[in-house]
């Protein structure tokens, strides 16, 4: 089974399991049940392809020289 669908069996209003034990009989941590996703914005996904191009294009560049050129 998947970790998304152990994660749904979690019931948070359930009293005679506390949310630690929960996790542990899934075999889930813990500190994923409280995680929501954050997407991602269109300037990041705009710098993200423009780095992208640049290592395709210079594979041998370290970050230094591809920040040079994003700037």
């Amino acid at each position: 089974m998947s970790p998304s669908k152990r994660r749904e069996m979690i019931r948070k209003e359930n009293t005679k399991l506390s949310l630690t034990r929960q996790c542990k009989l899934l075999k889930i941590s813990r500190s994923s049940i409280y995680y929501t996703p954050v997407g991602v914005n269109a300037e990041t996904l705009k710098l993200m392809h423009e780095i992208d191009r640049i290592f395709t294009k210079y594979p041998f560049f370290g970050s230094r020289q591809i920040a040079d050129i994003c700037i």
